[in-house]
Order: structure tokens, then C-alpha cells, then sequence
């Protein structure tokens, strides 16, 4: 048949793939040895983990879906932190809270608050570990192996954070043949009865210089605690974006996790949590908008370990112009998890004739007595809601844009604090006009 390839031809693409790899695992390993990763104890341990695992083999199934091509053919350098002050007076989000800035993986003392008030902030020495993946891969590992300045920040018990925590991520495009690599770590304990708010927000020094992210962000968090986390992702559209957050949850707990990843040329986004004790409620999240030729893929891995919990995720794709969007969610119920709740909704919406969608709900049920669902929408806009938006006056561009939104109303309304909605609102207008 037409289109596949002889055993020749796979034999051939499998040894390009392989010595692909074996550059970009070289390449790596220069940038490790330069931040003198050995001196460390955790990058060490995953820089360990990264040759055992090695970058993904031709048609991996887990990658298949995810370009690698470019990112693993490219020189890479570590650039410096640089004056950010001009930049952070443009883009930074302007509202009450402590901030936290991060140059190029490397904290920024100078721009971050002075007193981060209830939390304590600390660079992590070169032999603090940090907690195990709830659900590792490659990238995760060269995160951690490569991220310069590790930020431990603890809530203690008790605690009601009177401010939300602000944390403002930016990494420097360059001109010259290599790209920077960022890669950004931070590890979150939110102890008992505590009550907090994170942001991450991750951009760009320009809109025309190439630039690699590498971005972690872990949180334990404690019995009866109430944690929400927002994560909003515009970084410039030349840009590569690899994320992995995780989520370990205590008893009765209440945590809410918001990934707005509105930005790059190639993003893969990893959440994985998992549910340690009983009557928690986790409300999972997360909207993506690529174009032109972008793609998004988003992925969640989520364990219900114990009795009486519940969980709600809600997944928007919107694909534009050629862009591709991905979606793959995993929930894994465990014999004991008896009575669990769990409900994976994946939408999305197709907005030109060369956008793809691909997406992967699933379930994995070992106990009886539960209540789960998962389910996926694909469509284009309705021709009858454009019929009517225009009799009433209303340019097919502006009825475009209204449907969108709509679209995505779900969960931008659930976003309380004014600036960071309006934030969200301003930024997918923007990519609605470069279309």
C-alpha cells in the first residue's frame, strides 16, 4: 500500500532516530556537566534516570503525537540572567500578592519581594532531595538535572496565606545558533489546614527569538488544606515549552489546578496527581489555543488511592489555522478507592481546515463501587449560532470571537481575581487576531 514504509526504510529511520538521540543526550549532558550537576545530589539522581531512560525510540507510542525532531537536532546553552526590569514593568501581572522572579532558571532577588510574608522561600543546597515523580519521564528528569536554582517554598500548618504567590518565570530568546535552555524548579510543601493561591506565569524576553523552557512545579500538600493553582503559559510563538507539575494530595483536602497554555511552537504539558487520603475533592483544568502550525499537547495522570474522594477535570482545545492540539488523561482507580467519583470531559473545537485534534481519554477501574466517566468532543463552529449572531448585526469575525469565548467561558469565568481573568481574556483575543 501506498504510504507505508518497507523494513528497509524502518530499519534506516530507526537508526536516524537512535543517532539522533545519542547527539541529543551529548548535548545535554554538556549543559549538565556545566551547571555541575554532579555536585548535586538531586540532579545527579535524575541525570542518572535520563541515560537510563534515554530520549524516545522511532514511534514510541507515548511520543507519537509530539514532534521531537526539532528539539532534539538543536545546540543548546544556558544563558546568564540579564536586566529584566523594563520587561516585568510591560508584562508583569499587576496585582496584590508576593512575587517571586525567576531569569533563566536563576532567582532574581533584585525584581522577586522582599518579604514573602507567610512563606518561606529557600534555595535548595546541593544535597536537599525533593520528592519522587508521581509519574516520571524523560523530560521531567532533565528538568530537574538541569534547573539552576531550585526554590523550596513552605506554607506551614495552620497557616491562611493573606496574598497569593506570584511567580513570574522568564526566559531570554537568543539570535545566535544555539538555543537557550531555562529550566525552572520549584517545589511547594503546603502543610495541614492551610489555605493558598499560586500563579506560575511563564514569558517571553521577545516575540522573535527562539528559546527552550524546561518547567516544574511540585506541591504536597496537607490534610484539610485548600490549594489553588493557575498556570498561564505565554511564551512567545518560536518557543518550546515542557512542563511537568505534580500534585500529591492529603485527607480532605480541597485543590484547584488551572493550566491556560496559550502560547509556543511546541508545548507538551504534564499534570499528575495523586489523591493519599480519604474525602478530597481535585478539580483539574486547562485550555489550549495553538495556530499556525502550533502544537499543544496536554496530558494527565491521575491516581485514586483511597476511599471517598472525588474528581472533576474539564479540557478545552481550541485548534486554529493548521494548528494541532493533543489531549491524553489517564485516571487509574485502585482496589481500596472505594466510592470514588471521578469525571475526565476533553472539548474541543476545530476552527480551520488543516486543524487536528487527537485525543485520548481513559480509564483504568480495579474496584467495584464507584462512580467515573470520560468522554471527548470534537466539532466545528455551529453555521445556525453564526447564522444568528450575524442577523443581528453582529461582523463574522466578532460572532467568531463570541463563540470562542463562550467556548472557553467555563473556566475563564472561574478564574476570581479581575486582572489574571482579564489577563487570559486580553491574551486569547490577541491569538484570535494573528489568525
Amino acid at each position: 500500500m501506498a504510504g507505508l514504509l518497507t523494513l528497509n526504510e524502518k530499519r534506516e529511520k530507526q537508526r536516524q532516530v537512535e543517532l539522533r538521540n545519542q547527539q541529543a543526550l551529548k548535548t545535554f549532558s554538556t549543559l549538565y556537566h556545566q551547571r555541575k550537576g554532579d555536585e548535586n545530589l538531586n540532579a545527579r539522581n535524575h541525570w542518572l534516570q535520563v541515560e537510563k531512560i534515554g530520549f524516545p525510540a522511532y514511534r514510541h507510542e507515548d511520543w507519537h503525537y509530539t514532534p521531537l525532531e526539532e528539539t532534539l537536532s538543536q545546540s543548546y546553552q544556558q544563558l546568564p540572567p540579564f536586566d529584566v526590569q523594563s520587561l516585568i514593568a510591560k508584562q508583569a501581572l499587576s496585582f496584590d500578592c508576593y512575587r517571586i522572579v525567576m531569569v533563566n532558571g536563576s532567582f532574581s532577588p533584585t525584581e522577586s519581594s522582599k518579604d514573602f510574608g507567610p512563606y518561606q522561600v529557600t534555595l535548595l543546597d546541593n544535597q536537599s532531595e525533593l520528592p519522587k515523580a508521581v509519574n516520571g519521564e524523560i523530560f521531567l528528569h532533565l528538568v530537574e538535572s538541569l534547573a539552576p536554582h531550585p526554590l523550596l517554598i513552605t506554607l506551614k500548618t495552620g497557616v491562611i496565606a493573606d496574598k497569593p504567590l506570584y511567580i513570574l518565570n522568564i526566559t531570554q530568546g537568543d539570535q545566535s545558533a544555539e538555543v537557550n535552555s531555562a529550566n525552572y524548579r520549584f517545589h511547594l510543601d503546603v502543610g495541614a489546614n492551610t489555605q493558598m493561591q499560586v500563579v506560575e506565569h511563564y514569558i517571553s524576553s521577545d516575540n522573535e527569538n527562539r528559546h527552550f523552557t524546561g518547567a516544574r512545579l511540585t506541591a504536597a500538600i496537607g490534610d484539610n488544606a485548600f490549594f489553588n493553582h493557575i498556570k498561564l503559559s505565554f511564551e512567545n510563538g518560536v518557543s518550546q515549552h515542557f512542563a511537568h507539575n505534580d500534585l500529591t494530595i492529603g485527607r480532605d483536602a480541597r485543590v484547584n489546578s488551572y493550566a491556560f497554555l496559550l502560547g509556543a511552537k511546541l508545548s507538551r504539558h504534564h499534570t499528575s496527581s495523586a489523591l493519599k487520603g480519604e474525602n478530597t475533592e481535585l478539580s483539574m483544568n486547562s485550555v489550549v489555543l495553538p495556530k499556525a502550525g502550533e502544537i499543544a499537547d496536554t496530558r494527565t495522570w491521575l491516581v485514586h488511592s483511597e476511599k471517598n474522594c472525588q474528581s472533576r477535570q474539564l479540557h478545552k482545545s481550541i485548534a486554529m489555522d493548521a494548528g494541532k492540539a493533543v489531549f491524553n488523561g489517564m485516571i487509574t482507580v485502585t482496589p481500596q478507592a472505594l466510592k470514588t467519583d471521578g469525571q475526565m470531559t476533553n472539548n474541543n473545537l476545530l476552527l480551520g481546515e488543516k486543524a487536528q485534534i487527537d485525543t485520548k481519554p481513559q480509564l483504568e477501574i480495579y474496584a467495584d463501587d464507584v462512580k467515573c466517566s470520560h468522554g471527548a468532543t470534537v466539532g466545528r463552529i455551529d453555521d445556525e449560532q453564526l447564522f444568528y449572531l450575524r442577523s443581528r448585526g453582529i461582523s463574522l469575525s466578532n460572532a467568531r470571537k463570541m463563540i470562542i469565548h463562550a467556548f472557553a467561558a467555563e473556566l475563564t469565568e472561574s478564574l476570581e481575581n479581575s486582572v489574571i481573568k482579564a489577563h487570559v481574556l486580553d491574551r486569547i483575543n490577541q491569538r484570535l487576531l494573528e489568525v
